[in-house]
């Protein structure tokens, strides 16, 4: 066992034989020794088990499974960060190889019939809970069919992993461009994004579709061309190339299911979620789109009326006008913000230097939580511009933590928490990395300002982090957070979102680094007020995102046409239609991993509106007893236990849509106060 880390001591080394500084073929060879040995380890287990118990078959197959889950997300993170293209190759190749294994071992007959004989009456609710999802995995692989069966199953699971890895990776190195003749087409944009786009030798302006480039065009940018040949550059991204590999996944994945006698892929993949079948997600979608749908169109006017002031006569809203993010940012939705509300989020930005953000968010982490983060200059990392902290809870360690937020070429381009190692009590502490783009290269991260809607981001991605750090040490690997309903694992991340909308915590750490001054306390109240502005619009948004990819596979993907599919899907709830030109779906990363359950972020925001609860009636969000409670009973159980029954512990009832509902309907309402002689 590991020496226990304390301040005072150095981490310990976590499958130490896979560094992030080796060579592609280093990495390759010592990958292919791990998975090797782990091969004959589980060969060795299934000979032996005529008479399994917990102690000689599920500890030490818990133990080698967890091995090959790590270089599976040592490779993964690997392809999503090296800066070298043969080496993210290497990472990918790795992940498959390891993926492999898996697939494998989930058909192996011999664990399968292992794992059913072990006597689990004498054993805690959290390992009969662990052994039941074990084995409930295997049945839905196939480990239970005959054997020309399990061989078409593991051949169609390599190939889902190997064109789910395709789609990913060309997400990632397709970046897009537009170019400018004149830099008074940026004219609208905050200065320090201005001064980072000069001219290059031929006298042109570059823009790429990477968010540091494409949020702040999309919301400042007072020229409507460039707005709209970015937006259309951003849509398009990955497109022609992806739109073949999106074909082969969903033929892949449909016909894995029907081999198992699943209507449909969706029908698979949803079975053992929260909401456990497609009919149940459509009627969630339509009963959430329904209520919104007036008050999305109401927006949607209102973006029009304000169009007009510059445009007299204008008859339509455009996408580049007022579309881009669930987190708004659309150039429209901007001016009614600062025009109505008094709030510009360009003067915002003055307030959240990264630096201070992200130290506010670690002491908030303590406040809330008792969790400490020690910056570690040591630690190995993959990038110089990469953050490395060891996280203490008290004096008890919880694991390390990586913070990667910078753009790069070849780098994963959206934002998420990956896994780095998975933690396991007795055996090793839980790594994590946050992978974001909202800090621009070509600035400091010392002094780069960001963007409000990137602190939301920021926040979101964090509160993914706590929970695996939280819940880092379960007993088995299938009691921890990575195995928890996939529907549910978005809710703790979507409600930590709130603190960085909580004018109180934001006093704490919104401060203009050149006077000390924080942010107006009116102005925090009219920021609040503002934020619900166009929060219909956003959440249908979201509506159509998640029916685009419940229906694309949940029908026959044979002879699919996936832009009509998608568009199709869309336009069921939304009052715009998608353009024709846009084929977003081939830069919808979400289609490989969430596949037919996007809708997990709608599902997951009714639970966390639900999850505040307590915090509300207590007054503030900062309550410590309530944090405690909620880390306690919602984050440290990781997947130890069904998500409803933690809800319900938590809450002494079921959760209910009621306080998402009166959260919506706050959008209807006048702001409280409207100030434009006062912008903040």
């Amino acid at each position: 066992m590991p020496e226990t880390p304390t301040a005072a001591t150095p981490w310990p080394p976590t499958l130490g034989e896979l560094t992030f500084r080796l060579t592609g073929s280093e990495l390759r060879e010592r990958a292919t020794a791990l998975i090797e040995g782990a091969q004959r380890d589980l060969n060795d287990l299934v000979r032996s088990s005529n008479a399994p118990t917990v102690a000689s078959f599920l500890a030490p197959l818990d133990r080698l499974l967890t091995r090959v889950s790590d270089v599976s997300a040592h490779g993964g993170l690997i392809f999503s960060v090296h800066t070298d293209a043969e080496t993210r190759t290497t990472g990918r190749e790795i992940s498959e190889a390891a993926d492999r294994f898996l697939n494998e071992y989930r058909l192996n007959e011999g664990a399968y019939h292992a794992l059913q004989k072990i006597d689990l009456s004498g054993e805690d609710d959290s390992t009969r809970f662990a052994v039941a999802k074990m084995l409930r995995d295997m049945r839905r692989a196939g480990a239970d069919r005959d054997p020309p069966t399990r061989a078409r199953l593991l051949e169609m699971s390599n190939s889902i992993d190997r064109v789910s890895n395709q789609f990913s990776e060309n997400i990632a190195k397709l970046d897009r461009e537009v170019v400018l003749d004149d830099r008074r087409a940026l004219q609208g944009l905050p200065p320090d994004f201005i001064a980072a786009h000069s001219s290059d030798s031929s006298g042109k302006i570059r823009l790429n579709t990477k968010y540091p480039d494409v949020l702040p065009v999309m919301a400042y940018c007072d020229d409507a061309e460039v707005r709209r040949r970015l937006l259309e550059a951003f849509m398009n991204r990955a497109y022609p190339e992806n739109l073949p590999v999106l074909d082969e996944l969903l033929a892949v994945r449909g016909a894995f299911a029907r081999s198992l006698g699943y209507a449909s892929y969706a029908a698979y993949a949803l079975e053992d979620k929260m909401m456990e079948t497609p009919a149940n997600a459509r009627n969630f979608l339509g009963r959430v789109a329904g209520p919104l749908q007036t008050p999305a169109a109401g927006d949607l006017e209102r973006y029009l009326e304000r169009k007009r002031r510059d445009l007299p006569g204008a008859t339509r809203l455009e996408f580049w006008d007022s579309e881009l993010s669930t987190l708004g940012g659309g150039y429209y939705d901007g001016k009614i913000r600062t025009e109505e509300f008094g709030v510009d989020t360009r003067v915002l930005r003055k307030y959240l230097p990264y630096v201070l953000v992200r130290d506010g968010l670690l002491r908030l982490c303590g406040t809330l939580f008792g969790i400490t983060f020690q910056r570690n200059p040591t630690a190995e990392v993959w990038h110089p511009t990469v953050e490395a902290y060891d996280v203490f809870r008290g004096p008890k360690p919880l694991g390390r933590c990586y913070l990667d937020l910078i753009p790069r070429d070849g780098k994963f381009s959206h934002a998420a928490c990956f896994a780095v190692r998975e933690g396991l009590a007795g055996l090793q502490f839980p790594q994590s990395a946050l992978l974001c783009n909202f800090l621009d290269p070509t600035v400091d991260p010392a002094v780069v300002l960001m963007e409000w809607k990137d602190v939301i981001t920021f926040f979101h991605e964090f509160g993914h982090l706590l929970h695996a750090l939280l819940s880092g040490q379960p007993r088995w690997s299938y009691n921890s957070y990575g195995h928890l309903e996939w529907d549910f694992i978005e809710a703790p991340s979507q409600l930590f979102e709130e603190w960085a909308r909580d004018p109180a915590t934001l006093a704490q750490f919104a401060r203009d680094p050149e006077t000390g001054d924080g942010i107006p306390a009116a102005a925090l109240q009219r920021l609040q007020a503002a934020e619900a502005m166009g929060r219909a619009s956003r959440l249908l948004r979201q509506v159509g995102l998640a029916t685009a990819s419940l229906e694309l596979y949940d029908r026959d993907p044979a002879g699919m046409e996936t832009t009509e599919a998608f568009r199709a899907a869309w336009d069921r709830y939304n009052p715009r239609p998608i353009p024709r030109e846009y084929h977003l779906q081939a830069a919808f990363g979400h289609l490989t991993g969430y596949s037919a359950f996007y809708y997990t972020y709608l599902w997951s925001v009714v639970i966390a509106r639900d999850l505040l609860s307590p915090f509300h009636e207590r007054g503030t969000l900062t309550d410590p007893a309530t944090a405690e409670r909620y880390a306690t009973e919602i984050l440290a159980p990781g997947g130890s236990r069904p998500a409803a029954e933690l809800i319900r512990t938590y809450l002494g009832r079921d959760f209910r849509f009621d306080a998402f509902e009166r959260w919506t309907r706050e959008s209807l309402l006048e702001p409280a106060a409207r100030s434009p002689s006062s912008t903040t």
